[in-house]
């Protein structure tokens, strides 16, 4: 096992003293090893996020380098995108 040294924010310090005394951790390395392990979690999710993205633009690249491309007009978008807005609006109502 590592010894680190780090500096918190008193916010955070009180934040784990706040945890510690409510017993959802017994020390600070448990608050931190949990903090860690969440950070380790978030980025994983990212990479598999990105990872799906860059796959679907590379489904997008190879549909254009085969000629499947489809004309689009950017104000007919805009137009549909507003109309949806709209509807999502009126319903809220």
């Amino acid at each position: 096992m590592t010894t680190l040294t780090v500096t918190l924010r008193d916010e955070d310090q009180r934040f784990i003293e706040s945890a510690l005394k409510s017993g959802r951790y017994v020390s600070e390395s448990e608050a931190v090893s949990d903090a860690i392990a969440e950070l380790r979690n978030r980025e994983e999710m990212r990479k598999a996020r990105f990872a799906d993205l860059r796959a679907k633009v590379m489904v997008g690249i190879d549909e254009l380098d085969r000629g499947e491309g489809a004309e689009w007009n950017l104000e007919d978008i805009k137009a549909k995108g507003r109309a949806l807005l709209a509807s999502r609006k009126a319903v809220a109502q």
